[in-house]
């Protein structure tokens, strides 16, 4: 940094006088004003600039959007065909034929019926006997009985308990399964089934040579082949009933040989699942897909080269140098951005660059905004149109605690910045600052809770028809970004309503509906003024109508001025009876003191109105109304007592006048055209109010010599009104005088009352 004291020897003579006289040359000024406003400045660049360049490139393609040339790769990568490796899996899945097993229960229980029916024949000594107990179980004849009693001896029983044996051997060769068709969730493709036949080793088994325990043919052909060739002609039918009965024992009841192993056809269809991928490879500069509408398979191969992109970023010298000077314009377009916003805010809201906690409040809101933009919202979806809450939020905040168009302009700065952090399209970048508009158009000052409701509504309305339109624009689905922007438009309305109360603390600002709240007259500041001074009250709340009045006329602030009349003159609560509005008829409380003294009673209830206001807590922007009403103003009254002393202390001879300066007021002068409207109210009223007849034409006059003698005195010099807005002003009080002054109707006595009134 440059001292340029060193330099001092080589300026002119004027400008060595000029330092001599303690005035600094301009370029220093500058730099001492701007100190503050170029550190903050500087700060937010680099803190916006390290949250835009936190967010990698996204893909800027999305389901359903219409691209208008074909897309091409910029890296060579490979990419697993879904499709393809999906189709493989399920031919290969498709091919594991069906697991069956040897259904041991059925082949238990048609032996064990065989042993119960020759067990049966042996205990009965005959066939009567038989037919008594068993002919209902087992229905045989008598030559039927007469062989199998022939088996029950030793070596029939033995020769029955072998053949018994071999139907077990048998049922496990015949390939009967349940139904053709089993439940599996890849139906099989192939031409053969596996069969455990009791050995726990599957073998295969065509397709052809199955039967099937729904056909009723294939049982009774399997009952036969069973006891052929093993039992005497007449017992077989008794034997192929036992089969056929295990077998199918009732209606739609089916008992198969071989019955379907479930979990272990579910193991070998998982394992054949584990296929190798089938991968497409690219080069650079392929196309990727063609001119069309986007549809979910190549988005999704549109994401996996961007994936690559992503990763080859870091190693290849070419992407890596492309991305740096990617990276470099977008810091610089960061820095463009910031220094628009801070010559905009220096330029529309000087306050802000002469108070460092105000520039650091704003600072940290546009920086919370992009933090909440980068790091919460593109957690929820990865769509640009939440960024609606912020601009919505942003625009609320700022018009509430400024003006609209310090708010547009800065929340457009926000709606550049949120752009450059997410990579918006200029499309998204319209509709922010649409929504933005809307709000800050609405929003000009809020007097009731549903005034956020309504901004919030009408927002939404707005934002959803700008992502319609934006989605057909990008030929995108607008279903999705339309609800996204009109819930993303009420959650930021309904935040800022949540917020309200921190918003006032950070901002030291006073809403309306906070005003609206101190002017409740249930305020127990206000009810000691009512009780201790009621002529105060009805001097205050009367100015608090003139004044609302009369600030409406010109655009200012009517609800502050109105709620500042309230408060201004709170000092006198103290020593009440000090006023003529609060004194009895001939009771005087100066009489008897000097003019000094009762000036500084009089001055003194500014000093105790500021007092009472820190005390009990009125919000800042109450406490200029309380200072400011009488700005540095001559205390007339007492100054014409005091010159009046001093000349008959001269003898008359017109000397000893006393100078109005040790009677004004301490000031200071009216910062704002709410304070200055004050000023007038409580000078017309009460020079109105003295007067025999106010008439029309007196209250104009008196109005008008007040405003004059205001202005003369230079007490307007410190606040931004106009001699137009003066002018208007001066029209609004004559108008509420009158109206307060008017002429009333002498209503005629009755001749009762006149002759009570003579005799009183």
């Amino acid at each position: 940094m440059w001292h340029f004291g060193l330099f001092r020897s080589t300026r002119p003579a004027d400008s060595r006088r000029k330092l001599a006289d303690g005035q600094r040359p301009w370029f220093q000024r500058l730099r001492a004003g701007l100190r503050w406003p170029l550190a903050i400045a500087a700060v937010f660049w680099v803190c916006a600039t390290l949250i835009v360049l936190s967010s990698d490139e996204p893909l800027p393609y999305a389901v359903g959007q219409v691209v208008r040339q074909p897309v091409m790769s910029r890296v060579g990568f490979e990419r697993v065909n879904k499709s393809s490796t999906d189709e493989l899996r399920r031919k290969s899945q498709q091919a594991v034929p069906n697991f069956f097993r040897l259904n041991q229960a059925l082949v238990d229980r048609i032996q064990a019926e065989f042993r119960d029916l020759h067990a049966a024949v042996k205990s009965s000594e005959n066939y009567e006997k038989y037919v008594q107990v068993y002919a209902k179980r087992w229905p045989l004849d008598q030559s039927a009985f007469d062989v199998l009693k022939l088996l029950t001896d030793e070596a029939g029983s033995e020769q029955f308990k072998r053949n018994v044996d071999t139907i077990a051997k048998r049922m496990a060769d015949e390939e009967m399964l349940e139904r053709a068709d089993v439940e599996r969730e890849i139906r099989s493709t192939a031409s053969h089934v596996m069969l455990d036949r009791g050995d726990g080793g599957f073998r295969s088994v065509p397709k052809e040579r199955l039967n099937y325990a729904t056909n009723s043919s294939d049982v009774e052909a399997l009952a036969s082949r069973m006891v052929q060739y093993l039992f005497a002609e007449e017992i077989r039918p008794v034997l192929k009933a036992i089969i056929i009965q295990a077998i199918s024992p009732g209606e739609d009841q089916y008992r198969a040989v071989y019955t379907f192993d479930r979990g272990h056809t579910r193991e070998m269809i998982d394992a054949a699942g584990s296929v190798e991928p089938v991968k497409d490879v690219y080069e650079a500069g392929d196309r990727l897909i063609k001119a069309g509408k986007i549809t979910r398979e190549s988005l999704a191969l549109l994401k996996a080269e961007h994936d690559e992109y992503l990763q080859q970023r870091s190693s290849n010298p070419a992407l890596r140098a492309r991305w740096q000077a990617k990276q470099v314009g977008l810091a610089g377009l960061t820095l463009l951005v910031t220094v628009g916003l801070a010559v905009f805010i220096r330029r529309s809201q000087s306050r802000v660059a002469q108070k460092p906690p105000r520039a650091l409040g704003i600072a940290g809101l546009l920086l919370t905004m992009l933090l909440f933009d980068r790091f919460v919202l593109l957690e929820i979806g990865d769509s640009p149109m939440w960024s609606v809450t912020t601009i919505t939020m942003t625009a609320a905040i700022l018009t509430i605690a400024y003006s609209q168009l310090f708010a547009m302009g800065v929340t457009s700065g926000l709606t550049l910045l949120t752009g450059l952090t997410l990579r918006a399209p200029y499309s998204t970048l319209i509709v922010l600052l649409m929504v933005a508009t809307v709000t800050v158009m609405m929003l000009r000052e809020i007097r009731t809770r549903m005034k956020m409701v309504e901004v919030g509504v009408v927002a939404s309305a707005a934002a959803s028809l700008g992502a319609l339109i934006m989605a057909l624009t990008e030929g995108q689905d607008p279903a999705r970004g339309v609800a996204f922007a009109a819930l993303a438009a009420i959650t930021g309305t309904s935040l800022v309503l949540v917020v309200l109360p921190i918003i006032e603390k950070v901002f030291r600002i006073t809403t309306s509906l906070t005003l609206l709240e101190w002017a409740d007259t249930s305020r127990p500041l206000l009810r000691q003024l009512i009780e201790k001074a009621p002529g105060t009250w009805q001097h205050s709340h009367l100015l608090g109508s003139m004044a609302e009045t009369a600030a409406e006329e010109i655009g200012a602030n009517g609800l502050l001025v109105r709620v500042g009349a309230y408060y201004h003159d709170i000092g006198k609560i103290c020593k009440p009876n000090y006023f003529v509005e609060n004194q009895e008829a001939k009771m005087n409380a100066h009489r008897g003191l000097a003019p000094t003294m009762s000036l500084l009673v009089i001055l003194a209830h500014v000093k105790d109105g500021l007092a009472l206001a820190r005390e009990w807590g009125l919000p800042p922007v109450l406490h200029h109304f309380v200072a400011e009403h009488h700005g540095t103003t001559v205390v007339k009254y007492f100054h014409a007592l005091a010159s009046a002393e001093a000349k008959a202390k001269a003898g008359g001879t017109g000397r000893g006048g006393v100078s109005d300066t040790e009677f004004r007021y301490p000031g200071p002068k009216p910062r704002s055209r709410e304070t200055a409207i004050l000023m007038l109210c409580d000078g017309v009223e009460g020079a109105v109010r003295s007067l025999q007849e106010p008439t029309s034409g007196r209250i104009e006059s008196v109005v008008h010599d007040i405003v004059m003698a205001r202005l003369m005195d230079g007490q307007f010099d410190d606040c931004e009104i106009t001699l137009k807005e003066l002018a208007r002003i001066e029209q609004s009080l004559v108008k509420s005088l009158r109206a307060i002054h008017h002429g009333r109707i002498a209503y005629p006595k009755s001749e009762a009352t006149e002759a009570q009134a003579r005799t009183a």
